[in-house]
């Protein structure tokens, strides 16, 4: 007998043998016996397979399993019963015996699915889609480039791409998995060593600049000139990484015989570079143009000794780069009082470097102990290698296996290297690789029981960063302490820039805004739409999601915010006046006594819910229904043809409203659009890319007042958002139940109630934090646990049709 039946039939049996004392609740009874005899008597009239108001069916549950599926329909159909305002007055009433009989049966099987044994849902084998096999990559090798780019597109289920059931794996993709695997191997280990770059400026092209510059092969440098052309120092650009070493080199002569030892110095400059030299120093040099190349750091001062271009003198240095270089100059020490000052002759000015030249790809993954054997070396890289990519230490067999085929391919002459590029194609292309697989670590256990460490921390990274777990996640993992670390990591993770792939692959496929990209509003309608406002509408909502993830803020702002960012193009838009907005730059703005505010007034939602030629309120209400409240309406009737069919001779209403209105009196539409309608409606002062308006495309004046089909009037999108704020349990649970089928990378089931309740419990206890959220997903038995061996799911359940 399946487990959860057991503790259903405890339930019944321990609350009947309760004796009910005067006024006391009744006992309850099995809900197949008692809860669909009260929906046959009092409901199905409505709510059967001939009539279905409010698109609500009853008929169709027959045992606890329908009724667990349904969970949420129901415990609004208890709510109507035992309020009373279910069956409406016009209808034969139950008893208040009967009521309360069939309000128990259906709670006594909630509760005994809130008590029951933990079930963490069927666990299906998830392979790495597009953006986490780049990310991982990305973060394995330190290289960003984006080898999946060519990988055929993935599926999508219950609205995400990282769903394990549409994950499959074609022949083509194999090959291309290959094929990545051997690209990413060259980049990570190349055969020939890469020589250091070099920047070499003639003098003559060096600044201070000028049709002036004599083009003789040695430029003439005196620094008692008056122009700054004649008298320097002279300076180039130059790209130095903080940290890197370079070598700085100038090459020189001092013309003729001086008064005096000539001493010259090379410095490297930038308005913000680290360690400046002090003011004393600096006042040493000579030449008019020397404020050019302050701040500046002294690299080294020499002697020039050399008189002739024959003998031509070269300085150079050895250097780490300091952070803001951004210039290399040769300058000039003053000569001593009474001196002359001398005429330096100057070829070039040159750096060269970074001297460590391999890729960072390279740097990567060759961190060996030189002094250790060949063989040594590879089995250190490959266990460090693997220990990351397969996200869990690998077995003595495995190391051998894959140092076997370094030694295989040393003993063939195809080198150290080529052998190294064979293991990690190998490691690369292998199913451990491709697919996040979580072997059992008590396969013989019957109770549910926690997931491995190593399994947590990937579970956990693909989760907030979609990529592997970083050095600080495996070593707990190793140390096996992360499951007794989870709320510090979870914090720590959020701060993370990688938690930018939360907005990135949750947001922006929550919402549904992928579909901006291939959204083409008419300009000829909407004069200020271009292409390129498309990116900037979804940018706003990226940088507005990132704030509540970063700043981890209540997700209560998500509807209602009085703030968003804006570039020059959005706030004209918006109609916004923002003082000193540059090109390309973007602005967090106040939106206190506008209109907008939260998602459902930026233009990324609104335009990807209209049509090219006009608004949607029928997409607008939809996309609330679904996407805000979690309340999907049924697919249309078949064969409905849409508003805009010009065949649709019946509508004949003069505004679109009106049609809308019309088109609502058929029976079959009646339902949904009630709603849908009522929420698109609050919406129409917004036009199809997002702008405010009072007139419509036809020059009508815009009418966004509603009503619900509760008779609830709504004016206009401050109404829409008092609703949806007064609603925020549904909406709180709707955005729970998304961001967890997208952690889990399946979508729910009637087990995972009790989990979604606890959420909100929590949410609700810390102000409806993001962070919350997070952390009670995280800590939630599916997220942590796996079902035991041979547990089963009430009636042995099917898993949930994928959407």
């Amino acid at each position: 007998m399946p487990v959860l039946f057991r503790h259903l039939r405890c339930a019944w049996g321990v609350l009947a043998l309760i004796a009910p004392s005067a006024g006391a609740a009744p006992a309850a009874g099995p809900f197949p016996k008692v809860g669909v005899a009260f929906v046959e008597s009092h409901c199905v009239s409505c709510h059967g397979a001939d009539k279905q108001k409010a698109n609500l069916a009853l008929h169709t549950v027959h045992n606890d399993l329908d009724l667990l599926r349904a969970r949420k329909q129901w415990r609004k159909v208890v709510e109507a019963v035992e309020s009373g305002t279910m069956p409406p007055d016009d209808k034969p009433q139950p008893s208040d015996a009967e009521r309360s009989a069939f309000v128990a049966s259906v709670n006594a099987v909630f509760s005994a699915a809130n008590t029951a044994k933990p079930d963490p849902g069927r666990l299906t084998v998830r392979r790495l889609n597009r953006t986490e096999y780049n990310n991982t990559i990305r973060d394995l090798l330190h290289v960003d480039f984006k080898p999946a780019a060519d990988f055929p597109s993935d599926d999508v289920g219950f609205g995400f791409d990282n769903i394990a059931d549409v994950l499959s794996v074609s022949p083509v993709l194999m090959e291309q998995y290959l094929n990545a695997a051997e690209g990413i191997a060259e980049e990570a280990v190349p055969l020939n060593a890469a020589h250091p770059p070099k920047r070499t400026m003639a003098g003559k092209f060096c600044e201070p600049a000028s049709p002036a510059v004599p083009q003789d092969r040695f430029r003439p440098m005196n620094a008692g000139q008056k122009d700054p052309i004649s008298s320097g120092p002279l300076h180039t650009m130059t790209r130095i990484t903080a940290g890197d070493e370079y070598w700085v080199r100038a090459k020189l002569y001092v013309e003729g015989t001086p008064d005096e030892p000539v001493r010259v110095a090379l410095l490297a400059a930038g308005p913000k570079i680290a360690g400046a030299a002090p003011a004393s120093e600096v006042a040493k040099f000579d030449g008019v143009h020397v404020q050019k190349v302050l701040p500046c750091i002294i690299l080294k001062t020499a002697v020039v000794t050399a008189r002739d271009e024959a003998h031509a003198q070269l300085i150079e240095v050895k250097i780490r780069g300091a952070a803001g270089t951004e210039r290399i100059a040769l300058a000039a020490y003053k000569p001593s009082f009474g001196k002359k000052s001398p005429t330096l002759r100057v070829e070039f000015l040159e750096t060269e470097g970074p001297l460590d030249a391999r890729t960072p790809s390279n740097k990567a993954l060759m961190a060996f102990t030189s002094d250790k054997p060949e063989g040594e070396q590879a089995r250190e890289i490959l266990t460090r290698f693997v220990a990351r990519a397969w996200r869990r230490p690998g077995t003595p067999e495995e190391i051998n296996r894959l140092c076997a085929m370094v030694e295989y391919a040393v003993g063939h002459n195809e080198g150290w290297e080529g052998g190294l590029r064979r293991a990690i194609t190998a490691v690369l292309a292998s199913p451990k690789f491709i697919f996040r697989l979580e072997l059992d670590p008590q396969p013989e256990n019957p109770e549910p029981h926690p997931v491995d460490e190593f399994q947590l921390a990937t579970r956990l990274a693909y989760f907030l960063w979609s990529s592997l777990p970083d050095d600080r996640l495996l070593q707990l993992a190793w140390e096996k302490k992360l499951s007794a670390n989870l709320d510090a990591e979870v914090r720590r993770m959020l701060k993370d820039p990688r938690a930018v792939a939360l907005v990135d692959d949750f947001a922006l496929q929550w919402l549904q805004l992928g579909r901006i990209a291939t959204h083409s509003a008419d300009a000829k309608v909407f004069p200020k739409w271009e292409p390129k406002l498309a990116g900037e509408m979804i940018e706003e909502t990226r940088r507005f999601c990132g704030e509540i993830v970063q700043e981890d803020r209540s997700v209560l702002d998500l509807l209602d915010a009085d703030f968003t960012w804006v570039d020059q193009r959005l706030a004209d838009l918006y109609g916004l006046k923002v003082q000193g907005l540059g090109p390309d730059e973007w602005k967090r703005v106040s939106l206190a006594g506008t209109a907008r505010g939260g998602l459902l007034t930026q233009a990324s939602v609104l335009t990807v819910t209209s049509n090219p030629t006009r608004t949607s309120p029928v997409k607008r209400g939809k996309w609330v229904l679904e996407q805000l409240l979690g309340t999907p309406p049924p697919p249309a009737p078949p064969n409905v043809p849409s508003l805009d069919d010009s065949g649709r001779k019946e509508l004949t209403a003069p505004t679109f409203r009106a049609k809308l209105e019309q088109h609502r009196k058929d029976p079959k539409c009646a339902n949904c659009h009630v709603k849908m309608d009522a929420f698109g409606f609050t919406l129409e002062n917004f036009d199809g890319i997002g702008q405010w308006r009072d007139r419509d495309e036809t020059g009508a004046p815009v009418d966004a007042s509603a009503k619900l089909g509760s008779g609830r009037a709504l004016r206009g999108v401050g109404d829409l958002r008092t609703f949806l704020h007064a609603h925020k349990e549904d909406f709180s649970r709707c955005l729970s139940e998304k961001l967890l089928i997208y952690a889990l990378g399946r979508g729910l089931d009637y087990y995972d109630e009790p989990t979604l309740d606890r959420i909100q419990v929590a949410l609700a206890r810390d102000d409806y934090k993001f962070s919350t959220l997070v952390r009670e997903i995280v800590k939630s038995d599916p997220f942590r646990l796996r079902r035991g061996k041979g547990q089963q799911t009430l009636a042995a359940a099917p898993a949930p049709a994928i959407k």
